[in-house]
């Protein structure tokens, strides 16, 4: 988080939460993140795109975009801090998700979960920290099968790669 992604971030914030649209805009900013890869952000920290140009573009990607969404985007534009666009988006979600008492879960699997296995998991975070989850299923082909859950800074490594590990560590004490 860097002090000008943050600063934006929160000013969005309370603006939101004065307009009472927190979850509103928190699923606008979840939506433009998709959008938000590192090629926008190079088309957007370029030097040689007029700010107008960078507006035009933003503005027809997000023509359906909340108002204050919009707004949002021509300010950082207007204040040459469009390339910490992603970074302030990221940072208003953790802000709306505080306030809205919603838990990100990233779980890293073989395969996408299934529906079952993704509410279990939802319960399961709203079982231990009293909190609706939103679950983030990433992919990872090296795990072989289980998963790998990060919540918050803790990590619930249930996955057939960790087991084959801890297995390993096991038999290398026990040395013959």
């Amino acid at each position: 988080m860097s002090q000008v992604s943050e600063r934006y971030a929160q000013a969005f914030f309370s603006l939101a939460q004065e307009e009472n649209k927190v979850s509103a805009l928190r699923e606008e900013a979840e939506r433009a993140l998709n959008v938000f890869d590192n090629n926008v952000k190079s088309f957007l920290g370029n030097s040689g795109i007029t700010k107008q140009e960078k507006k035009d573009v933003l503005m027809e990607a997000f023509k359906n975009a909340d108002t204050s969404f919009r707004n949002l985007l021509n300010v950082l534009v207007d204040s040459s801090r469009a390339f910490y666009t992603k970074e302030v988006l990221e940072d208003f979600i953790k802000l709306a998700n505080q306030e809205l008492n919603i838990q990100e879960v990233l779980v890293y699997s073989a395969k996408p979960l299934s529906e079952e296995d993704s509410e279990k998991i939802k319960k399961a975070v709203a079982d231990k920290l009293g909190k609706e989850a939103i679950i983030k299923n990433l992919i990872d082909h090296t795990l072989l099968a289980g998963t790998r859950i990060y919540v918050n800074n803790r990590v619930y490594d249930s996955s057939l790669k960790a087991k084959v590990s801890h297995l390993k560590e096991e038999l290398l004490k026990e040395s013959w």
